[in-house]
């Protein structure tokens, strides 16, 4: 699926909420009718896509926070403010994004909606023109992972949501509320009850719904190697001569290099991007010991079923949750089955502190930043077989090692 069937989609979504409400109240505009319901449908959309995930929306705003950091210094303050709280901050607007849609449909508060949807949209535009200019944050999350977009991909799309806004603020007095005002704000609170209830749900839990490259039933091994048919990166040299007698650096491609080598000196090489290539639907999961040797082969392959303890960040981990899964490992290694744990931290600050919690296995490092697509618990369980994602478990499952085994029929 691509953005431009997402808005086809959308679209005819619009169109079919507008011949539906128009049975209920005849609208003022048909144009703004239908302006108003795509506009409602694509928040709602988007933020339900995010809310099924909201701490990989978290993940990506705490990114820009950290970056911002570096392109804006004069607000450092506001940056230390919201960085600690990415999460939250993401479900406020994973929230208001998906409230605002349905207030924007059933026409409640008009004035102030539009405005609020229009606001938002511009926040939206500057994070995917800063992420298109600079290059950093590669992906803005806009759809979580149901899709992903590239960052020149995200500001057009956010670009012409902005113009077509401009005619829905200018005529909101032409929006058709839906309903009596006490029915419309109380079917608009029970909805945003449910949202709530929805998002949070998705926080203190693995998503309901898994996007994500690292699903159950995905090889790992397998998912880390490009298909036959990518798209390889091409890179073009250029070399860097000063010119001896003015002083100033000029640009060669290699078909065109200066001649009359006494009149220039060498100052570099770049590499420049001509075509970027397709990369592996799982990036940089690697296993390695405190040697920094590469075990990955070895885990991945290993017949019998491992249970891997998930610690992205062991600044992060829920301490109280670790006696049930040291419970839960013990009964897994003495039933025969391996049991690792994984952390983007020191493996010597891991081991340290799951000595103190009385669990006992080997510690390996994996980058964080897989670790925390594979899991949005910490920690949490993963069950792997020759590589073969089984399951992984929030730490709020509370899953038992008899639970997994007759799940898996281990």
């Amino acid at each position: 699926m691509t953005i431009w069937t997402i808005n086809l989609y959308v679209l005819i979504a619009a169109v079919a909420i507008t011949a539906f409400l128009a049975q209920i109240r005849k609208p003022k505009s048909y144009f703004i009718e239908i302006l108003k319901n795509f506009i409602g449908s694509y928040f709602i959309f988007s933020g339900v896509v995010k809310g099924i995930d909201p701490a990989g929306t978290g993940i990506k705003m705490e990114e820009y926070f950290e970056i911002f950091h570096e392109y804006f210094p004069f607000l450092n303050f506001l940056w230390n403010l919201f960085e600690p709280i990415s999460l939250e901050f993401s479900i406020f607007m994973i929230l208001l994004e998906i409230v605002l849609g349905f207030f924007l449909i059933f026409g409640a508060l008009p004035k102030l909606t539009s405005w609020l949807i229009f606001l938002t949209i511009l926040f939206f535009t500057f994070l995917t023109g800063f992420s298109h200019i600079t290059g950093k944050v590669t992906d803005c999350g806009c759809f979580g992972d149901f899709i992903k977009l590239t960052p020149k991909v995200s500001f057009i799309k956010d670009a012409i949501l902005v113009i077509v806004l401009i005619p829905l603020v200018r005529n909101w007095r032409s929006i058709t509320p839906l309903f009596p005002v006490k029915p419309r704000f109380l079917a608009l609170f029970i909805l945003t009850i449910l949202a709530t209830v929805f998002t949070l749900r998705n926080v203190y839990y693995e998503p309901l719904v898994d996007f994500r490259a690292y699903k159950v039933g995905v090889n790992i091994t397998e998912c880390l190697a490009l298909p036959k048919d990518a798209k390889p990166y091409i890179y073009e040299n250029i070399f860097i001569y000063k010119n001896n007698k003015t002083g100033e650096n000029h640009e060669f491609k290699v078909e065109n290099l200066p001649t009359d080598w006494e009149n220039w000196t060498f100052v570099d090489r770049e590499d420049k991007l001509i075509q970027k290539g397709d990369d592996p639907k799982c990036k940089d999961f690697a296993i390695s010991d405190t040697n920094g040797s590469d075990l990955t082969d070895t885990y991945m392959t290993e017949e019998q079923p491992i249970f891997a303890l998930i610690i992205p960040d062991i600044r992060k981990t829920n301490q109280e949750s670790l006696a049930e899964i040291k419970e839960l490992l013990d009964a897994a290694v003495k039933d025969g089955h391996y049991a690792i744990a994984l952390t983007g931290s020191s493996i010597s600050t891991v081991e340290e502190a799951l000595s103190k919690a009385g669990i006992r296995v080997d510690v390996f490092n994996v980058d964080a930043t897989p670790l925390k697509t594979i899991m949005r618990s910490n920690p949490g369980i993963l069950v792997l077989k020759k590589g073969t994602i089984l399951a992984k478990h929030h730490y709020n499952d509370h899953v038992t090692y008899k639970q997994l085994k007759e799940a898996l029929s281990l």
